[in-house]
């Protein structure tokens, strides 16, 4: 998948939490408020989530395991 076609699938932060929520809650009628994942996500650079979403060729777990495993301030020059 290349960087267009996942930013035109994943339109903006909004429509990814909502994809993410549909995907991996369990409950849909039981969501008080955002898990972690997702106040982590919004916290990150949307231009990285849509790197690593065309990377793994739109496997939403892989997305969810790079936000558990990313820093949100990266160092100088370093990915």
């Amino acid at each position: 998948m290349t960087y267009e076609e996942a930013k035109d699938e994943l339109i903006n932060i909004e429509h990814f939490c909502s994809a993410m929520c549909n995907c991996w809650c369990d409950n849909d009628w039981f969501c008080p408020t955002e898990c972690d994942v997702l106040k982590k996500a919004r916290q990150l650079d949307f231009d990285r989530i849509i790197k690593c979403y065309a990377r793994h060729d739109g496997d939403i777990r892989k997305v969810i395991a790079y936000i558990y495993a990313t820093k949100i301030n990266r160092k100088c020059g370093g990915y």
